[in-house]
């Protein structure tokens, strides 16, 4: 009997599959997640000014927002020639990197696990390098970053390039009556494989943002 049911469950559940397919399940969800996740360019600036002012950002940059599943909330970009992607972290009030961090030396020790942390895959990596460093100017805030190199651990020669940076901006759209609005850090990162990475793209990017 208990056999049975589990048959019959499982039969209900396929039609439900099959239904919610052929009915256009699929593209209503699909078509709801691009309505949220590529607003139109004017809301999407309106709704980021925690991070920062990013109307003089070239059209060249998609931006776009994505759910908050980590408990970070981040801010996307993609330059469009080349699908090399941007992302702003919020840390909140966790104090994971500081722009600090990069003028004190620190940051060497902390970025293995701020890459660990922050990174949107499942990959690790290994023999990571600092290939430089240096600050940008954006706006009238200098921020501080690093360019890194690493190794995909359990993938045989595949290496990743990339830049990390971070600033502080206030969090206007939470601030309560009356109060100042208060600041957290926001971590800029950038990468994807090896030779593929261009920096220029994501410094041109924070010159043209306005923390």
């Amino acid at each position: 009997m208990g056999c049975l049911k589990s048959i019959i469950r499982k039969i209900i559940f396929l039609a439900l599959l099959f239904a919610f397919f052929f009915f256009g399940g699929c593209d209503f969800v699909l078509t709801k997640y691009n309505e949220f996740t590529c607003p139109p360019r004017e809301e999407l600036l309106e709704q980021s000014k925690d991070f920062g002012d990013f109307s003089a950002v070239s059209s060249d940059y998609r931006l776009t927002r994505s759910l908050n599943i980590f408990g970070y909330r981040k801010f996307n970009s993609e330059y469009m020639p080349s699908g090399q992607k941007i992302t702003i972290i919020d840390l909140n009030k966790k104090e994971l990197i500081t722009p600090e961090d990069f003028t004190s030396g620190k940051i060497n020790a902390k970025i293995n696990n701020a890459l660990d942390v922050l990174k949107d895959s499942v990959i690790t990596f290994e023999n990571l390098e600092i290939t430089g460093r240096g600050t940008i100017q954006a706006g009238t805030k200098s921020i501080p970053y690093v360019n890194f190199k690493a190794d995909v651990k359990n993938v045989p020669f595949k290496t990743v390039e990339g830049t990390l940076g971070a600033y502080t901006s206030p969090n206007i759209s939470r601030a309560k009556k009356n109060k100042e609005p208060e600041s957290t850090v926001k971590v800029i990162l950038s990468m994807r494989d090896c030779k593929k990475y261009n920096p220029q793209i994501t410094f041109n990017y924070i010159r043209a943002m306005k923390p």
